[in-house]
């Protein structure tokens, strides 16, 4: 699963592989936001990838 946070857009959406499931938040607030991942089952690797600097520079 993949989920895709749009500061610009103010949007959070999800994937599945290849497969956009949608937008499922519209109109976030500008606010400080921390990535927060929790994994239920052992050996489960989390990746997580950074693609832009802050809008707040």
């Amino acid at each position: 699963i993949r989920v895709i946070l749009d500061m610009e857009d103010k949007t959070l959406a999800f994937e599945r592989g290849y497969e956009f499931l949608g937008v499922a938040f519209r109109g976030l607030p500008k606010a400080c936001l921390y990535p927060a991942v929790s994994a239920v089952y052992g050996n489960t690797e989390v990746t997580l990838v950074y693609l832009g600097k802050p809008l707040d520079g």
